[in-house]
This record gives structure tokens, sequence and C-alpha cells, in this order.
């Protein structure tokens, strides 16, 4: 399988405690049966999600994230090949709150946690990774 990593951002629409239960019910769920691993980072201002996968499963969910009303202005950040994925034993780690560490998110940003400022994909890599840990 030709594995691929792809990282988003977006901004949360209407978006409450119900909802993020329910992306992330959905996510596990469905990412489960198509073979995709991953995280999701959400402050209430912001979502920051890395998807890794086929390349064919995960271009559909990215296209189902992009049609979905709870997010708005999806940018995509980062479409990538890999070798092997980072998050291979999670179907959708979830990180948001009081996990979103200010010491570590003020490693990679000044200013808070905003993912459209962040252009080195490396460090996001980075910071996602010691979120979730």
């Amino acid at each position: 399988m030709f594995l691929v990593r792809l990282i988003y951002c977006s901004t949360p629409s209407g978006v409450g405690d119900a909802d993020i239960e329910d992306i992330l019910d959905r996510s596990r769920a469905n990412n489960a049966l198509d073979g995709i691993t991953g995280v999701l980072l959400y402050d209430g201002t912001h979502f920051l999600q890395v998807l890794e996968g086929g390349r064919s499963a995960v271009s559909k969910r990215f296209i189902v994230i992009c049609n979905d009303k709870r997010h708005r202005d999806v940018e995509l950040m980062e479409l990538s090949p890999i070798r092997a994925r980072r998050f291979p034993h999670w179907t959708m780690a979830y990180v948001g709150g009081t996990g979103l560490d200010e010491v570590i998110v003020s490693t990679y940003t000044a200013g808070g946690f905003d993912p459209r400022r962040m252009i080195n994909m490396d460090g996001v890599m980075d910071m996602v990774w010691r979120l979730s840990q």
C-alpha cells in the first residue's frame, strides 16, 4: 500500500462538546474500516488534524471533511508520501482543551495555537507528537 500523510487545519463552525464526541466516534469507526490513523487537535478556535493511510482512503476522507459543515476555511497544509505511520495504533487520537500544553505549543508557535501560522511541517509533526504523548 502506498502510504501518505495529510495535515490540514480548519476553523470550527458551530462546534460544541457533543460535536467533538460525534466527530471522534465516527472518525474512529470509519478510520478503522478504511485503514486510516491519526490525531486531531482542537482548542475551541482551530482544528489541526494529521491523517495517515492509503492515498485513496486519505483523499476520500479529506473530501468528506471539506464538505462537513462543522469545518470552515479548510486548508491543506501537507500531503506527502511516507514510509511508515507516525501514529500506527490510533484510529483517531485526540488532544484538546488542557491537553494542548501551552509550553509545548509555545515552542512551535508564538502567541498560542494557530496552525495557519505554522509553516514548518516537521515542526508541526513534532508538536503533534509531543502533545499526543
